[in-house]
C-alpha cells in the first residue's frame, strides 16, 4: 500500500520517516509544546528515541502512524497522528508555538476527523486531552468532538472526547455540569 499524504485546506500531513530526526526534534525540543506530552523539552537523544517508537509502531505501510504536519511553503507546523484504540481511531496534534492561536489546530482536528471517518471508515473518533490543556479542549469542541470521560491514570488526569456532531452546545453545557458534579 502507498501511503498517500491526507491534506487540508492549508496543510500538507506527510507520513514521518527516520529522516524527519531534525524537523521532529524542533518540535519536541519546547518545554510548552511538550507540556502536555512529557511535561518537558526533549534533548536529541530522547527525541530520536520517541521518533523511533512512533515509527516502529505502524511501519510506512499503513495511514495509521505520526505526520509532520507542513505548509505549502513546506514550513514545519507541527505533527500529528492516527492511532487505534480499540476499535476507535484516536487523532492527536502537536503545534510549533508559533503558529499557537491561528486556527491551525482546529483546521488539523478537522481534517483528522474527516479523514478517519471517510478513509479508514472509523466507527468513532476520539482523542484525549489533559483536563489542564484548555486551549486543546477549546480545538476538540471546534471540531465538533464532545468530552465523554474523565480518566486518572496514575501519571495524568484527562478527558476522552469523541467526535460528535449531532450534539448541541446546550446539551453539551449541560454534560459538563455533570462531569464537574462527578469529578468532586
Amino acid at each position: 500500500m502507498q501511503v498517500k499524504s491526507i491534506k487540508t485546506e492549508h496543510f500538507v500531513l506527510t507520513k514521518m520517516s527516520a529522516a524527519d530526526g531534525d524537523k521532529y526534534f524542533r518540535l519536541s525540543n519546547n518545554d510548552n509544546v511538550m507540556k502536555y506530552v512529557t511535561g518537558h523539552a526533549l534533548d536529541r537523544q530522547e527525541s530520536d528515541k520517541m521518533l523511533a517508537t512512533f515509527l516502529a509502531e505502524y511501519g510506512t505501510d499503513t495511514f495509521l502512524g505520526r505526520y509532520l504536519i507542513e505548509g505549502v511553503a513546506g514550513d514545519l507546523i507541527g505533527v500529528a497522528k492516527l492511532d487505534m484504540d480499540g476499535s476507535d481511531v484516536e487523532i492527536g496534534y502537536r503545534i510549533m508555538e508559533e503558529y499557537w492561536g491561528k486556527g491551525i489546530a482546529t483546521e488539523i482536528a478537522t481534517g483528522l476527523i474527516r479523514f478517519a471517518k471517510r478513509e479508514l471508515n472509523a466507527r468513532q473518533v476520539i482523542a484525549y486531552v489533559n483536563v489542564s490543556n484548555a486551549a486543546s479542549i477549546r480545538v476538540l469542541e471546534k471540531a465538533g468532538m464532545v468530552n465523554m470521560e474523565r480518566i486518572e491514570d496514575p501519571d495524568e488526569v484527562k478527558y476522552k472526547f469523541v467526535y460528535s456532531p449531532q450534539i448541541n452546545a446546550p446539551l453539551r453545557k449541560v454534560f459538563y455540569q455533570i462531569l464537574a458534579l462527578i469529578g468532586k
